[in-house]
């Protein structure tokens, strides 16, 4: 079986071809609208080109990462089964059937060996590209809330995650000409979330500080703890200004809490409270398979016929809670999946920190991600949305990928 460090290398050609596409997919993820599906097909044309190498070398392309082949194969196969036992629903395929497409890419950036540097490039390209649409939604075209080509709360999350993401790449660039701009990507992608209103992923700015306060200090310096803060106190500057609506984002929080302790649950926070409230009555009426994928709508309405949900909670399609909604989609079994889903990347990026000098960066990008994810999910259901669902694949996948090709060029 060929070792990872025997496998034939890349022409220069095919490097710059995979370093490109690697540039394009955070650069064009919240710039344009088919940016990840442009990165879908991509990988897609070359698991077909290098099918062969990829199952010949599977061992050794896949192996480091293994337990995240593994998380995303259950993924699938259990959403597919929900599908086949409970009702099929061509809308909640979709999103498995694309990630199943996605396995191949952790082999594809061992074999083609992209400069990791290009990865940076496109990462802080598309972060500031994020900033610059939002501000011209929110203050050109006038919207409440800036959602780029998709809606505000992925675009948010997605922007602050991108964000993190480029504040662990720092360390990479300190001493060079660059060094200022994985900070103008990190406050970028802070802007592009603050002017999308999206509330949920701002806490992952405070989530941050455990992975960068244990490995960043190794990764970034000891600067980290002042990087982190600066986007805080960025967060908290913008709630001075009203145009903004950071303030009154968070004075909603407030109103829509004192509302729900009198018994008004139609706002936004009580809609939230009573489908939280839903999803566990959902689960416990179905605990081993859930209620099936695309079902939750349905077991939400007759909750509502039962008189046991405010009228307001009709119609609602997920839990607002990615391991509520998996509990109560897929049951026990599926909702152990989705911790696996983020448990599996994070164990990779997490050894891959302690053990691997030369990949720290990248590894520290992967774990802030897995976290902002984790983060993300106390609040919405990302895996329903394409994006969502996808972005997680591909960059998890990718980062893995450097990280396995710097451990073969060590």
């Amino acid at each position: 079986m060929t070792s990872p460090a025997s496998g034939s290398p890349p022409s220069e050609r095919a490097v710059l071809v995979f370093s490109t596409v690697l540039f394009l997919i955070p650069a064009l993820a919240l710039t344009t609208r088919v940016g990840i599906t442009l990165a879908e097909l991509a990988v897609l044309a070359g698991s077909l080109w290098y099918g062969k190498r990829l199952w010949r070398e599977r061992h050794a392309l896949f192996g480091p990462a293994r337990g995240m082949m593994l998380a995303i194969v259950a993924h699938v196969v259990l959403a597919i089964l929900s599908l086949i036992l409970s009702g099929m629903d061509p809308r909640f395929l979709e999103n498995p059937l694309r990630a199943l497409l996605m396995l191949p890419l952790v082999g594809l950036v061992a074999i083609g060996r992209p400069k990791s540097d290009w990865f940076w490039y496109g990462l802080f390209v598309g972060t500031i590209g994020a900033a610059l649409l939002a501000a011209y939604q929110r203050f050109g075209l006038h919207v409440d809330r800036a959602e780029g080509f998709h809606m505000a709360i992925t675009f948010g999350d997605t922007a602050m995650a991108m964000a993190l993401m480029s504040l662990a790449g720092v360390a990479r660039f300190a001493g060079t000409r660059l060094a200022l701009l994985p900070l103008l990507a990190f406050v970028a992608g802070v802007v592009a979330s603050i002017l999308s209103g999206t509330r949920g992923g701002w806490m992952a700015l405070v989530l941050s500080f455990i992975p960068l306060v244990s490995h960043g200090r190794h990764a970034i310096g000891r600067r980290v703890i002042a990087f982190g803060l600066a986007g805080i106190f960025l967060l908290a500057g913008a709630s001075l200004f009203p145009e903004l609506g950071v303030r009154k984002r968070f004075e909603a929080i407030a109103t829509d809490m004192t509302e729900y302790r009198s018994g008004n649950s139609n706002t936004s926070i009580g809609l939230r409270f009573e489908n939280w409230k839903g999803g566990v009555m959902i689960f416990k009426e179905h605990p081993l398979t859930g209620i099936g994928r695309a079902n939750y709508e349905r077991g939400i309405n007759e909750l509502v016929a039962r008189g046991v949900l405010p009228p307001e909670t009709a119609g609602l399609r997920h839990a607002h809670n990615e391991l509520l909604n998996a509990f109560a989609t897929q049951g026990i079994i599926g909702g152990l999946s989705m911790i696996f889903l983020y448990a599996a990347p994070f164990a990779f990026f997490t050894r891959r920190l302690r053990h691997d000098p030369d990949c720290r960066p990248v590894a520290l990008a992967g774990l802030l991600l897995v976290l902002s994810y984790i983060d993300f999910g106390l609040t919405q259901v990302l895996f329903v949305h394409h994006i969502g669902s996808a972005f997680y694949i591909i960059m998890t996948s990718v980062l893995a990928g450097l990280c396995i090709n710097s451990g073969r060029l060590r």
